[in-house]
């Protein structure tokens, strides 16, 4: 039993000696591999550094977290000003013909008022008012439902009848005098107290003012003689034909009536 068992142990140890013997080793096929893939890798033009060639430093670190810092901040800004709203306000002058005027445009509807008693006044914050603009104002009928009824309403001649318990004046010639670009300065000067119409002979307005400004103007004439007394004096200004003189004045509506103080109509 003993040698039985001898032998068998032998043969056991023989039989897994016999595995690794020369005549069945694979050692030949894995070096034709790894020879296959040393050559591949020959040809590679990226190559990289093995980690145990590469040391870290202290300019090394700083410049990492300096360009960390930096793009943490750009990137903060960016975002900032992306979420940020931001509110810009222009002001803009308009290049009109009626040269350092602001044009404003409006559009102003009243179901229940006549074309006919419709105006425009027009105050600013420097004190600078102007009464009854109707030169670039444009009217036109219309319904409660707000629609236009008809072309645009031009004020006709000056009625010759009585409405409303008005009386009807009669014209008796001219009483103020006419005041162009020549003589305004001179006048303006000369009475201490100088009251100007401009008008427009075109301006329905300015026509219903004609007569009683005519009239008002002789009596102050017959009450206080130019020549003789000088105090006060009544004067127009055509500004269809004194254009430039009008527009020194700021002359927009008409009629503009305004009263000069030796030379001055400031307050």
């Amino acid at each position: 039993m003993d040698a039985i068992n001898i032998e068998g142990k032998a043969a056991v140890l023989w039989t897994l000696g016999d595995l690794s013997a020369p005549g069945r080793s694979d050692t030949p096929a894995r070096c034709h591999a790894m020879i296959s893939s040393s050559k591949l890798k020959s040809v590679d033009f990226y190559r990289k550094i093995p980690r145990d060639l590469t040391e870290a430093s202290l300019s090394g670190a700083g410049l990492s977290i300096f360009a960390a810092l930096a793009m943490v901040f750009l990137f903060g800004m960016e975002l900032s000003s992306y979420l940020a709203v931001n509110t810009t306000t222009s002001v803009i002058v308009d290049r009109s013909s009626d040269g350092e005027f602001l044009r404003i445009d409006f559009n102003l509807s009243f179901p229940a008022l006549s074309c006919e008693f419709a105006s425009v006044d027009v105050s600013d914050v420097l004190g600078t008012n102007r009464l009854n603009i109707t030169k670039t104002v444009r009217k036109f009928s219309i319904d409660r439902n707000l629609v236009p009824t008809g072309s645009e309403f031009h004020a006709g001649p000056i009625p010759t009848v009585n409405k409303h318990g008005d009386d009807v004046e009669e014209y008796h010639g001219d009483g103020s005098v006419a005041l162009s670009s020549r003589n305004f300065d001179s006048y303006s000067h000369l009475y201490p107290v100088l009251v100007v119409n401009f008008y427009a002979p075109w301006c329905y307005w300015s026509n219903r003012l004609k007569p009683s400004w005519e009239k008002a103007a002789q009596i102050i004439r017959e009450r206080y003689d130019p020549e003789m007394d000088g105090r006060i004096l009544l004067g127009k200004v055509d500004c269809t034909e004194e254009v430039e003189l009008c527009k020194r004045h700021h002359i927009q509506g008409y009629p503009s009536i305004r009263i000069f103080h030796k030379g001055s109509d400031m307050k």
